[in-house]
């Protein structure tokens, strides 16, 4: 509680309403419509309640900004509802989009913060052992392009890249865990250079000249907390994740620089979080619900996790926003 002593000496501005909470920060104010002192803070980041989707579904890939983001694909694997389900989030609901062409779960996409309108997604798999299907999405329909040149299940990419520069790697095919990269030109897939460490569910970020791969799996029970970047030519391991898991897969929001990671398995299902800040990863607070193979998209500052197996059983519909920092205006008790 502040006291007058407190605040004696201060001028307190007198506003018909609230700034912004993110101007706010440090300011106090009295509010006349509502007739109270307040003022502006800044906290920790921290993840918070979003829309539900109408599909409840696992390995999903997400794409755009936490305001305007694409959600794809989906487990369980049936021709219709959740392995062609598209749905588009604009930072308050969720509405149905187009449906995929060629149903699917467990593969990657591009698009950066402009995905609601262009997004490319490949890889994937109907069943064992995958498929290396492409479509893109041009804002009002779906169209096959040019397949990757390997098969591969449980694969992800740079998230954000573009429709035109995409890089996609890791994941299962016929050979087993892959360590394969390739490249998309806009028009056709090259095979790049190897991943460092070979996994399956692992989590992606960044460009195709800038990415990030982190954590993922060997197949049961081994998870990894490896962590590599890509410059454009190769791969190059960096920190760890300070918790090994699987399972992040397109849980991991933002790019080589900084990025988000949320969620995964261990092989149990975890809330973890952890903030890159380009050179190492920090524990930072939880999700509100244990999951993994869930979708994401936005950056590392306002981030969008949706989807996943959940670790009380079943697929999951709810998503949540992370904030960083999370700016609030509070009223202030004065005596």
């Amino acid at each position: 509680m502040a006291t007058y002593k407190g605040i004696q000496g201060y001028t307190v501005q007198k506003l018909s309403s609230d700034p912004t909470a993110a101007e706010a920060v440090g300011q106090l104010w009295y509010n006349s419509a509502s007739g109270a002192f307040k003022i502006g803070t800044q906290g920790a980041g921290a993840w918070s309640s979003g829309g539900t989707m109408s599909t409840a579904r696992d390995l999903l890939v997400g794409g755009g900004t936490q305001a305007a983001a694409i959600f794809v694909m989906g487990e369980p694997p049936v021709s219709g509802g959740a392995g062609v389900a598209v749905e588009n989030y604009n930072g308050s609901a969720w509405t149905t989009g187009t449906s995929l062409g060629t149903y699917r779960y467990g593969g990657g996409g591009s698009g950066g913060p402009g995905s609601q309108t262009n997004f490319l997604v490949f890889g994937g798999s109907q069943s064992a052992p995958g498929m290396n299907n492409t479509e893109l999405w041009n804002g009002s329909s779906w169209t096959e392009k040019n397949d990757l040149n390997q098969v591969r299940n449980y694969t992800t990419g740079s998230s954000q890249g573009s429709v035109t520069a995409a890089l996609c790697f890791g994941g299962g095919g016929p050979p087993g865990i892959l360590d394969q990269s390739e490249t998309w030109d806009g028009t056709s897939w090259a095979e790049g250079n190897d991943l460092n460490t070979a996994r399956q569910l692992d989590s992606g970020g960044g460009t195709s000249t800038a990415a990030i791969c982190a954590g993922g799996s060997f197949g049961p029970p081994g998870t990894t907390a490896n962590t590599e970047t890509y410059n454009g030519t190769s791969w190059t391991e960096v920190n760890n994740l300070n918790t090994a898991r699987g399972g992040i897969f397109n849980g991991l929001a933002g790019g080589q620089t900084a990025a988000i990671a949320a969620g995964g398995e261990t092989p149990t299902k975890v809330a973890n979080t952890e903030s890159w800040d380009g050179t190492s990863w920090t524990e930072v607070a939880d999700l509100a619900a244990s999951k993994s193979k869930a979708g994401g998209a936005g950056i590392s500052t306002a981030a969008l996790i949706g989807g996943g197996s959940l670790g009380s059983g079943g697929y999951g519909s709810a998503s949540e926003e992370w904030n960083d920092p999370v700016y609030a205006i509070k009223t202030v008790t004065v005596s």
